[in-house]
């Protein structure tokens, strides 16, 4: 499978960052020492600007250290939070406009941020959602529940995504940085497969105009639903890791044929190319939805062939059950109709050897 490309000058992510030396916390351990320890790999700072503290990385590079970290066989539990916080890290903090003391404090593992976008019984569908912000001074006042909360359990910030206006019928949504220890924030435990979930109630909370992230009124299209594509595309990198390093038990397998490796690979050869595509794609791109779509059909396919091929064998176990969590929640999400564009990309690289924009 074709690797997914680094940014130029990022030599640093070829040391000892991704390998089965990392020690990975087991159910019984506290996390908070695998986030530090997260942290002080760089994870955290690998996709953000030097001038901020960071590596000076892009998204393409977190994807590749998704990838690397399947590779290395890493457990969905400990990896996939720590992924999901490096992207916030990027997405949200990654930005002028971001509380500067809250991102020393992530990037050094003092702290973590959620992100608070979905309500209950609603999921996080836009029209339905009714948090709000109303000015409140120089500042705002936020109401509203917001559940499942990611990290919720353990966050010591809040993104939470609320209304703050409305424009020619349409409603407009900001992003606010509100600290746990806010007045009025509380928190209910709920469970979760991979991350310690919440639901979180802002109960007229008192928001500083510092908290505000982003244009008011424009986080839908700028900040929540590229944060979504993001966070497909960086979770389907690390299933791409998983599934290269069962193709690679398989290969190993006594008496195994060439043949029913290649049939069980096939299907996810193009993910790298289509992920290197993604990276140099603006999410606010139709074609990266549909790219990603695409992609996603391709790893519905390969662990459909691959894991009925690696039963029984003991190597394969762990990383298995890494990769099933992870293709459900990602195929979860999937639209319901095949996109055409999204298969036409496949076809493309499965032709070519390459992805035009």
């Amino acid at each position: 499978m074709q690797p997914i490309a680094l940014s130029p000058a990022r030599h640093w992510l070829n040391t000892p960052l991704a390998d089965e030396s990392i020690l990975f916390p087991s159910a019984s351990q506290d996390a908070l020492p695998w986030w530090r320890q997260a942290a002080e790999m760089g994870w955290f700072a690998l996709a953000l600007p030097v001038a901020w503290g960071g590596r000076g990385g892009d998204r393409a590079d977190l994807w590749a250290l998704a990838e690397r970290l399947g590779c290395a066989g890493g457990p969905a539990g400990a990896v996939v939070p720590a992924l999901f916080e490096a992207l916030v890290v990027h997405h949200y903090f990654g930005r002028a406009d971001a509380p500067e003391d809250v991102r020393r404090a992530l990037l050094n593992g003092a702290a973590l941020a959620a992100v608070a976008t979905s309500e209950p019984e609603v999921g996080a569908t836009p029209k339905h959602l009714t948090t709000r912000a109303v000015r409140a001074g120089s500042g705002w006042r936020l109401s509203g529940i917001k559940a499942p909360v990611t990290h919720g359990l353990d966050a010591s910030v809040f993104l939470v995504l609320a209304i703050t206006g409305e424009e020619a019928g349409r409603r407009r949504f900001s992003v606010f940085a509100v600290p746990r220890t806010a007045g009025g924030v509380s928190l209910e435990p709920l469970s979760g497969a991979m991350a310690g979930h919440a639901r979180v109630r802002f109960d007229a909370v008192e928001v500083p105009p510092t908290a505000l992230i982003g244009q008011e009124g424009e986080a839908l299209d700028a900040l929540a639903r590229p944060f979504r594509l993001h966070e497909q595309a960086m979770l389907l990198a690390y299933a791409l890791g998983l599934i290269a390093r069962l193709g690679d038990v398989l290969a190993m397998q006594p008496g195994i044929e060439p043949a029913r490796v290649g049939a069980a690979t096939a299907p996810v050869a193009a993910l790298g190319a289509i992920l290197a595509h993604l990276a140099r794609t603006d999410a606010a791109d139709a074609r990266f939805e549909a790219a990603l779509t695409g992609a996603l059909d391709q790893l519905d396919a390969g662990q459909r062939l691959l894991l009925p091929e690696l039963k029984g064998v003991a190597a394969a176990r762990e990383t298995a059950a890494a990769l099933q969590p992870v293709a459900f929640f990602l195929l979860r999400a999937r639209p319901r109709a095949h996109d055409r564009l999204g298969r036409s990309l496949i076809r493309q690289y499965q032709h070519t050897g390459s992805v035009n924009a």
